[in-house]
Protein backbone atom coordinates (compact mmCIF):
# COMPACT_ATOMS: atom_id res chain seq x y z
CA UNK A 1 0.00 0.00 0.00
CA UNK A 2 2.93 2.20 1.17
CA UNK A 3 4.47 2.09 -2.44
CA UNK A 4 0.83 2.76 -3.94
CA UNK A 5 0.46 5.76 -2.37
CA UNK A 6 3.96 6.66 -3.16
CA UNK A 7 3.67 5.94 -6.94
CA UNK A 8 0.06 8.11 -6.62
CA UNK A 9 1.71 11.11 -4.92
CA UNK A 10 4.51 10.90 -7.56
CA UNK A 11 2.29 11.33 -10.81
CA UNK A 12 -0.30 13.81 -8.78
CA UNK A 13 3.17 15.86 -7.55
CA UNK A 14 4.69 16.26 -11.16
CA UNK A 15 1.24 17.19 -12.74
CA UNK A 16 1.02 19.89 -10.45
CA UNK A 17 4.59 20.56 -10.50
CA UNK A 18 4.21 21.12 -14.33
CA UNK A 19 1.09 23.38 -13.76
CA UNK A 20 3.21 25.77 -11.84
CA UNK A 21 6.36 25.42 -13.77
CA UNK A 22 5.10 25.87 -17.21
CA UNK A 23 1.55 26.02 -17.54
CA UNK A 24 1.55 27.06 -21.01
CA UNK A 25 2.81 23.81 -21.85
CA UNK A 26 0.73 21.77 -19.10
CA UNK A 27 -2.60 23.62 -21.02
CA UNK A 28 -1.22 22.24 -24.51
CA UNK A 29 -0.46 19.13 -23.25
CA UNK A 30 -3.48 17.85 -21.11
CA UNK A 31 -5.87 16.54 -23.57
CA UNK A 32 -8.79 18.71 -23.96
CA UNK A 33 -7.87 21.49 -22.12
CA UNK A 34 -8.02 23.83 -24.73
CA UNK A 35 -11.85 22.57 -25.09
CA UNK A 36 -12.59 24.57 -21.77
CA UNK A 37 -12.03 28.10 -22.61
CA UNK A 38 -8.62 30.46 -22.93
CA UNK A 39 -5.60 29.72 -21.12
CA UNK A 40 -5.89 30.98 -17.52
CA UNK A 41 -2.52 30.99 -16.19
CA UNK A 42 -3.00 31.94 -12.86
CA UNK A 43 -6.34 29.83 -12.70
CA UNK A 44 -3.48 26.40 -13.81
CA UNK A 45 -1.36 27.39 -11.26
CA UNK A 46 -3.67 27.46 -8.49
CA UNK A 47 -4.88 24.15 -9.12
CA UNK A 48 -1.36 22.95 -9.68
CA UNK A 49 -1.04 23.83 -5.83
CA UNK A 50 -4.04 21.77 -5.24
CA UNK A 51 -2.19 18.79 -6.82
CA UNK A 52 0.95 19.38 -5.13
CA UNK A 53 -1.03 19.38 -1.41
CA UNK A 54 -2.38 16.24 -2.32
CA UNK A 55 0.53 14.92 -3.59
CA UNK A 56 2.16 15.52 -0.03
CA UNK A 57 -0.84 14.35 1.90
CA UNK A 58 -0.58 11.07 0.38
CA UNK A 59 3.16 11.29 0.85
CA UNK A 60 2.88 11.89 4.34
CA UNK A 61 0.19 9.06 4.88
CA UNK A 62 2.75 6.24 2.93
CA UNK A 63 5.34 7.44 5.44
CA UNK A 64 3.46 7.64 8.48
CA UNK A 65 1.16 5.25 8.15
CA UNK A 66 -1.73 7.66 9.22
CA UNK A 67 -5.13 7.13 6.92
CA UNK A 68 -6.55 10.54 8.27
CA UNK A 69 -4.32 12.56 6.07
CA UNK A 70 -5.67 10.98 2.80
CA UNK A 71 -8.90 12.77 3.78
CA UNK A 72 -7.99 15.82 2.55
CA UNK A 73 -6.08 14.57 -0.85
CA UNK A 74 -9.71 12.84 -1.43
CA UNK A 75 -11.67 15.29 -1.04
CA UNK A 76 -9.59 17.10 -3.95
CA UNK A 77 -8.13 14.53 -6.47
CA UNK A 78 -11.90 12.56 -5.84
CA UNK A 79 -14.04 16.08 -6.29
CA UNK A 80 -12.03 16.42 -9.29
CA UNK A 81 -13.11 12.91 -10.55
CA UNK A 82 -16.48 13.29 -10.15
CA UNK A 83 -16.18 16.64 -12.00
CA UNK A 84 -14.79 14.76 -15.32
CA UNK A 85 -17.10 12.34 -14.77
CA UNK A 86 -20.31 14.45 -14.41
CA UNK A 87 -18.91 16.63 -17.36
CA UNK A 88 -18.87 13.27 -19.36
CA UNK A 89 -22.40 11.94 -18.21
CA UNK A 90 -24.03 15.69 -18.93
CA UNK A 91 -22.13 16.70 -21.79
CA UNK A 92 -21.14 13.41 -23.75
CA UNK A 93 -17.82 12.35 -24.51
CA UNK A 94 -16.13 9.60 -27.29
CA UNK A 95 -14.97 6.48 -26.00
CA UNK A 96 -11.22 7.71 -26.36
CA UNK A 97 -11.57 10.60 -24.09
CA UNK A 98 -13.99 8.66 -21.33
CA UNK A 99 -11.53 5.79 -21.15
CA UNK A 100 -8.45 8.11 -20.87
CA UNK A 101 -10.17 10.31 -18.14
CA UNK A 102 -10.89 7.19 -16.00
CA UNK A 103 -7.53 6.04 -16.33
CA UNK A 104 -5.07 9.01 -15.57
CA UNK A 105 -7.83 11.15 -13.59
CA UNK A 106 -10.60 8.75 -12.04
CA UNK A 107 -8.64 5.67 -11.03
CA UNK A 108 -5.84 7.26 -9.73
CA UNK A 109 -8.09 9.70 -7.79
CA UNK A 110 -9.89 7.12 -5.78
CA UNK A 111 -7.03 3.98 -5.46
CA UNK A 112 -6.14 5.86 -2.09
CA UNK A 113 -9.61 5.21 -0.44
CA UNK A 114 -8.17 1.03 -0.66
CA UNK A 115 -5.63 2.80 1.77
CA UNK A 116 -8.30 4.47 3.99
CA UNK A 117 -10.71 2.01 4.23
CA UNK A 118 -8.07 -0.88 4.49
CA UNK A 119 -7.37 -2.68 7.62
CA UNK A 120 -4.25 -3.55 6.95
CA UNK A 121 -0.81 -0.68 7.80
CA UNK A 122 0.42 1.57 4.82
Amino acid sequence: MKLLLIAIAAYQGANGALMLAAPEFWYGLAPGADHTGPINIHFIRDIGLAFLASAAALFVAALTGNRAILIPALVFLGGHALLHLAEMAVHGTTLTAALRDIALIVVPAFLPLVALRGRATI
